[in-house]
């Protein structure tokens, strides 16, 4: 945390500004609400008996004593609350969880609030407790009341929603609205539109910024007292007035306490504009103003008499919205079945699939337009959340279109061919899993179970994924399956779907696990809080709280509770994280920020839950251990002071000096008394009400027995005292002593004057200073100890007590006054010391400066004497200064301790030593300084010069030998060094020589040789420079070819690494040529031999050295394996087979063809003799040939790129390549040769099969006109009369004068296969065919007419027996006609007649029956058909039998 404020210090970025400043929002909207709900919990809480009051809501509420108080006065009901001075936090978590308990049995939905939270005092958690408290005890009840504005606000939204227009997207998933969230909002805000604002034109849409103006807190205070408010001069005055005087009114008027006001008057017109005056007042805190003063409004049903509040307001205003409603539901009833039977009918339509899922398009818009429009009409208005009746109805009817809908949808899919039906059902089946939602059950271990069934049966749904999806993408791209179209709108749908489930599968499933770990992590706090609430009760025995331990430890540790915990947090965590990033990337269901929010929120709530769950749960462990201990204490103490007390008690009776040894401990067993009280009180706060009755009865007799005991014998407890303080006091005399002999020591001691010395000293008496107080202190103590003492002594231990008090006392008196004068005399002293002895440090510091320089002359050669004349004139001033100053000082000090008379002791003799040794170095150094400067003044004008010539002599050859040794670019050093060199000459040698002489004649034997040494020294040096030079230069140009050689060689290199490397994409023909033009003769190869040759000849220039040899064959080694790597790396390139696989590919392909078509063309000539596989040879023949045409091109660019790779490669591929590519040209020929020869052979062929298959045709035709004409016969004689048959007979007689025609055309046809077999030749089977169909032809000649005349002669029969028959049956009827009259016989000439008349019938009639049994004859010869033949037997029988009646009739008359 240190290190992020440091951050935020440094660094302010926007970010942090915007993130400051909604912080700052979050927490103005918190205080506003925490002053707002305080005052509101106050009004209530003054009801209480006693009454209570809240001054901070955070703080007062977490024992939950006022937090029960608040709902037993709201309530009116008693509920259980844990009192008393010492509560604890399980006390506290007890009381809050019976509040939370009452409200969850009130039905009131609690969420994210515990009561761990509440304990905490955590502001959001406590704020939505109240604002749930208000919501439902004040705003919910007093709307409740308003159910004409509750039904005008269902139905308003209802009609608004059946008026919107006719386009809107799908609807979405919408959550049920239940009156105690949104319907009390609702009731209250519409109660104040229509009782208050609308008749005035106010509008007020919320409850924010509406009531910024004041307006409308006054049209609320209108309509309830009319005559409060003159709303023209509302409107006029500013936002501040129009609040505070709203707020005034309804307080003084109303009773409405100022929930929107400051408790300081002071502050009011602030605080209003901080509640109500603001961008965004606070909505909650204006609700819980607002609903106070619907209390105060009349019922509009007692005020039916007023005209206006009827004309609002009237009586029946309920029902008559509720029939709107309900008329309103039947429409859309009717409309839905009407829908449905729609549905029906199109789904059983014969359309085209294309039609059909175009009116399923239609009819699905349809219904979810209206669906979208009605959503409002559904919402419940019950306050359990239960639909209407109509409602129910409707939602079943909406329902079963849904259903209807989803089935259509289905069958349409799965109409698809296959396999688009089988992906359309599945895709179905894929969208329900996706869009499939969890029942939340009671138990969060079950949701978590029935969450894991669920995502196994949709991974199992969506592992076909990927493979449906690849069939879909093909059959998407084709827009046909297996070249049946498909509707492309429908496909277009299905592919929208298919990507819709494609994108959301990983997500859903994501969702799923998420889903699962969070109910698991919340069975498993619901476990832990179970858990808690059982383990933070009332206490009962030891044995029961020894049980609720073990019992502790078996959960906790037994199931590692809080392993299985960070595991369980972990796994929720990853899953989290995934989910958030899943919905962040890659998904068409983008999650929404809230969504996100919703998971943040709820990682940081478990977070935060467990925080002080785990906080409580290992507590419970200290607070169950901490109540085994105090029954341990309590029971043992009881015991223990039990026995003590009898013992007591039976000791008063024994004598003084027995009590007084035994009440010697009394001290003792008063603690033990206070233990036993305070375990005693302990367990009666923590423990049940039956145990903490015993525990209090069991201490008021202890107690009583102990305050008797007690009173009698308290005088013992000061034996053991007594010691104490005399031990005490003999102590502090000791220490008193001690302190002040070793103070005496310290200030009277005899000290050397110096700075240590005297700082030790002042430290010493300071620290003597320090320690006076509490020596002081230590004596008042003793002081006291004595004063107690001195009823327990003796006159004379008195007497000596007070003596060494006194000389004590004395003494320190002393040592105090002392102290000061010594510390002050002895730290005026500490700045001239300090002073004195850093000047003694700096003169020794130049003293030995100029020593260093004035012992220097016998031991150096010439150097810068002026500056070191400089330098001792300096360190010689320097020394005077500081004996200056150090004499003073001393003067000063001197001077010090002969004025003081507290520094006597102090010796100044070790200080006048140490100046006297000063004084003494100073002369010795003016001395040496003076020796010094007379010598060098002698020499200085020579060793001046010799060390200027020397010098520059020193400065060329360091030039030369570093140049020499230099290393970097040879031609730059080249050139530079040979500029160098040329100007290099003789006169800096002479010039140092000829000084070098002067030098000699002034100096001393024994400096003279080291002169004539330094001389031999450089002079070598400068032959040695002179003789390399020129070696130098050579090897610099050796070096310089050699750079020019190795760049050369790095070029080829390259190439050749470049050509390696590009070998595998490039190719091998291409860079041989590059290599050629590369490596070319004057290219950088060539270049390299010459560079070599010179690098020769410098070195023979050059003296035999092993360095130049080196270099020179580390050259010639480096420059043969470049070239060596050259030729490898072209021979590499020319016998890379990569350049040959084209070729290689084409003659093996063109080979392999050869080779198959040889073998083909033989098996083909075999076969091409053989009729009946003509056209498959020919076929075959004809493919042949196509296939040759274009190999020959193949064969053109074999020899052509043949030529192209000879130049590449080595001549042992050309030539192999060269033999069998001529080869295969050969084989070529010769298949071409065939395949003519074969050709000719199928052509000669042909003829003859062409000629079969005429043969053939016509005899299949000759053969099924037959079988026609045998089934015309059978047609005509089966005929059901002769008319019939004469008709067909035609037919039949037309289809055999087409055959006669097709006769000639066969007889040709016969003619040219005998032709053919003259001059080729037929085959067996050819002439077979041929000999048949001369063969059928004859016959049928033959039959046809046979048949013919037969057919004509049965139908001329057929048609007589006809004729016949009915003549007889004409007669019949005209005899039956005659017989069946009624005969009147007038006159016996009438009977006569009719007499001669019978008779002449009956000789008809016998001629008849002759003529019947002609017919019965002819009816058995005539040769029709089966059925026709039994037909015309039957009806000469019935003939023959009627006719044999009217015989017999009239042989009777």
């Amino acid at each position: 945390m240190a290190q992020f404020k440091a951050v935020t210090v440094k660094k302010t970025t926007s970010l942090n500004l915007v993130t400051g400043f909604f912080q700052y929002l979050r927490d103005e909207q918190e205080a506003v609400q925490k002053r707002t709900f305080t005052k509101w919990i106050n009004s209530h809480l003054a009801k209480h008996k006693p009454p209570l009051e809240v001054n901070d809501l955070f703080e007062d509420i977490k024992d939950g004593v006022k937090l029960l108080a608040l709902l037993e006065v709201l309530s009116g009901q008693r509920l259980p609350c844990e009192q008393g001075r010492q509560l604890k936090r399980i006390h506290w978590v007890s009381n809050i969880g019976t509040a939370l308990k009452f409200l969850e049995g009130r039905k009131i939905k609690l969420v994210n609030i515990n009561a761990t939270d509440i304990a905490d005092g955590r502001p959001s958690i406590v704020l939505g407790l109240i604002w749930t408290i208000i919501l439902y005890f004040q705003i919910e009840e007093l709307t409740s009341n308003l159910p004409a504005l509750q039904a005008l606000s269902s139905s308003a939204s209802s009609v608004d929603s059946m008026a919107s227009s006719e386009t809107g997207s799908p609807p979405m998933k919408r959550k049920v609205v239940t009156r105690f969230q949104g319907n009390a909002k609702r009731a209250l805000l519409r109660w104040v539109q229509n009782t208050a604002t609308k008749r005035l034109g106010i509008e007020v849409k919320d409850f924010g910024p509406s009531w910024r103006s004041g307006v409308a807190f006054h049209s609320v205070i209108r309509a309830i007292r009319p005559d409060l408010v003159d709303m023209d001069t509302v409107i006029k005055r500013s936002n501040r007035e129009n609040l505070e005087e709203a707020f005034t009114l309804a307080e003084n008027e109303l009773g409405i306490p100022r929930l929107l006001d400051a408790e300081g008057k002071e502050f009011k017109a602030r605080y209003i504009l901080d509640n109500v005056d603001v961008d965004k007042p606070d909505e909650k805190s204006i609700m819980t103003y607002v609903a106070q003063f619907l209390k105060h409004y009349p019922d509009p049903h007692q005020s039916e008499t007023d005209g206006q509040q009827e004309e609002n307001y009237p009586h029946n205003i309920e029902l008559m919205l509720e029939r709107e409603e309900r008329k309103v539901l039947r429409e859309l009833k009717i409309w839905l079945d009407q829908l449905e039977r729609d549905i029906l009918r199109a789904q059983g339509s014969e359309e085209s699939l294309s039609d059909r899922y175009q009116a399923f398009k239609n009819f699905r818009v349809q219904y979810e337009m209206r669906l979208k429009q009605i959503e409002s009409l559904l919402q419940p208005v019950h306050r359990d959340g239960k639909l209407s009746a109509d409602q129910a109805i409707v939602k079943q009817s909406c329902d079963h279109v849904s259903v209807r809908l989803l089935d259509w949808h289905i069958h349409l899919d799965k109409s698809l061919p296959s396999p688009l039906g089988v992906i359309g059902a599945w895709l179905h089946r894929a969208e329900l899993s996706l869009r499939e939602d969890v029942p939340i059950q009671q138990a969060h271990e079950e949701t978590a179970n029935i969450i894991h069934r669920k995502l196994e049966q949709h991974k199992e749904v969506l592992k076909n994924l990927e493979g449906h999806r690849q069939t879909f993408q093909q059959i998407h791209r084709d827009r046909s399956v297996n070249g049946v179209p498909v509707p492309p709108e429908q496909l277009q749908d299905m592919a929208e779907r298919f990507n819709f489930v494609s994108t959301s599968s990983h997500v859903h499933l994501i969702k799923f696990e998420f889903w699962e770990m969070k109910y698991r992590l919340m069975a498993f706090l619901m476990l832990a809080e179970s858990k808690l609430k059982s383990w933070i009760i009332k206490y009962g025995r030891r044995d029961s709280v020894e049980l609720l331990l073990h019992n502790y430890i078996a959960f906790i540790d037994g199931h590692k509770f809080f392993e299985h915990y960070e595991s369980a947090f972990r796994n929720l965590k990853q899953a989290a994280d995934s989910y958030l990033k899943s919905g962040a990337s890659g998904s068409k269901i983008t999650m929404k920020a809230e969504d996100a929010e919703n998971v943040n929120k709820f990682l940081n709530d478990v977070t935060a839950q467990w925080k002080n769950l785990s906080v409580e749960l290992r507590s419970v462990r200290s607070m169950l251990e901490e109540v085994i201990c105090n029954w341990e204490k309590y029971s043992s103490a009881v015991a223990s002071l039990q026995a003590w007390l009898e013992d007591a008690e039976k000791m008063l009776n024994q004598a003084e000096s027995d009590k007084r040894e035994f009440f010697r401990n009394l001290p003792h067993w008063i603690q033990e008394h206070m233990d036993m009280n305070d375990a005693g009180n302990f367990l009666i706060e923590t423990c049940d009400e039956t145990v903490s009755r015993e525990l209090k009865q069991q201490l008021l007799l202890l107690n009583g027995r102990w305050r008797e005991l007690f009173v009698k014998v308290k005088h013992y407890a000061r034996a053991d005292e007594v010691d104490k303080l005399r031990k005490d006091f003999d102590d502090g005399i000791e220490t008193l002593n001690i302190f002040i002999e070793k103070a005496n020591e310290r200030m009277k001691t005899p000290v050397q004057v110096s700075f240590l010395n005297i700082r030790t000293y002042i430290q010493d008496v300071e620290d003597i200073k320090y320690k006076v107080p509490s020596m002081e202190a230590a004596y008042k103590t003793a002081t006291r100890n004595a004063q107690q003492l001195t009823k327990d002594l003796t006159e004379d231990e008195i007497a000596c007590m007070l003596s060494n008090m006194t000389t004590i006392k004395d003494e320190l008196n002393k040592i105090r006054e002392r102290a000061l004068p010594l510390l002050r005399d002895s730290q005026a002293m500490l700045p001239p010391l300090e002073e004195m002895e850093k000047h003694i440090t700096g003169f020794y510091q130049s003293l030995e400066k100029a020593s260093r320089v004035t012992s220097s002359r016998d031991s150096e050669g010439p150097g810068d004497f002026k500056q070191k004349c400089q330098e001792l004139v300096t360190y010689q001033q320097s020394c005077k200064k500081c004996l200056s100053v150090i004499d003073k000082n001393h003067q000063v000090i001197v001077k010090s301790l002969d004025t003081s008379k507290n520094l006597k002791h102090l010796d100044t003799s070790l200080l006048e030593r140490r100046i006297t040794e000063l004084q003494v170095s100073s002369q010795s150094m003016v001395k040496e300084t003076t020796e010094w400067k007379r010598h060098v003044d002698a020499n200085s004008s020579l060793m001046k010069r010799f060390e200027e010539s020397r010098v520059e002599l020193e400065k060329v050859l360091k030039i030369a030998r570093s140049s020499m040794t230099e290393r970097g670019n040879p031609e730059d050093l080249l050139q530079r060094h040979t500029e160098f060199f040329g100007q290099l000459d003789q006169r800096v040698l002479n010039a140092f020589l000829k000084a070098c002489d002067e030098l000699t004649d002034i100096l001393p034997e024994q400096e003279q040789q080291t002169l004539q040494e330094t001389v031999r020294k450089l002079h070598k040096q400068w032959k040695d420079v002179q003789t390399e030079i020129p070696n130098h230069l050579l090897r610099l140009k050796v070096d310089q070819e050699k750079i020019r050689l190795m760049t050369s060689l790095q070029e080829c290199e390259s190439e050749l690494a470049r050509e390696n490397r590009s070998l595998p994409s490039v190719g091998s023909e291409r860079l041989i040529k590059e290599h050629r033009m590369f490596f070319k003769e004057k290219g950088p190869q060539a270049l390299c031999e010459k560079r070599l040759q010179h690098m020769e000849e410098l070195c023979l220039k050059l003296p035999e050295s092993e360095q130049a040899q080196q270099t020179l064959e580390s050259c010639r080694t480096a420059f043969n394996e470049v070239k060596e790597e050259i030729d490898c790396t072209l021979q590499k390139l020319m016998q890379h087979g990569d350049k040959w696989k084209e070729f290689n590919s084409r003659f093996s392909e063109l080979s392999a063809w050869v080779t198959s078509k040889e073998s083909q063309l033989r098996l083909l000539r075999n076969r091409a003799g053989d009729p009946s596989k003509f056209g498959q040879v020919k076929a075959s023949v004809e493919s042949l040939r196509n296939d040759a045409e274009l190999q020959e091109g193949n064969v053109s660019w074999l020899k052509t790129r043949m030529a192209d790779l000879i130049e590449v490669c080595t001549d042992s591929d050309a030539q192999r390549h060269g033999v069998a590519l001529s080869k295969l040209s050969n084989d070529f020929k010769s298949l071409l040769t065939s395949l003519s020869e074969s050709e000719k052979v199928v052509l000669a062929v042909s003829d003859c099969v062409q000629f079969r298959e005429e043969v053939k045709t016509t005899l299949e035709e000759l053969t099924q006109g037959q079988q026609d004409l045998i089934a015309d016969i059978g047609k005509i004689l089966d005929s059901e009369s002769v008319r019939e048959a004469q008709q067909l007979l035609l037919l039949h007689q037309q289809q055999l004068k087409r055959l006669r025609l097709k006769r000639k055309e066969m007889q040709e046809q016969i003619k040219r296969g005998k032709q053919l077999q003259i001059e080729e030749g037929l085959e067996e089977t050819l002439q077979d065919d041929l000999l048949k169909l001369e063969t059928t032809l004859s016959k049928m000649d033959e039959n046809t007419e046979a048949q013919e005349n037969n057919l004509e002669v049965t139908l001329a029969a057929w048609l007589e027996f006809d004729a016949q028959q009915n003549a007889v049956r004409e007669f019949v009827g005209k005899v039956r006609t005659l017989t069946e009259r009624e005969m009147n016989f007038s006159s016996a000439d009438s009977l006569s007649s009719e007499l001669e008349q019978s008779k002449d019938l009956l000789k008809q009639c016998e001629t008849e029956t002759r003529q019947v049994n002609i017919l019965l004859k002819r009816a058995t010869e005539i040769k029709l058909g089966p059925q026709n033949q039994t037909f015309l037997q039957d009806q000469a029988r019935g003939l023959s039998e009627q006719v044999d009646k009217v015989e017999n009739g009239l042989k009777r008359e």
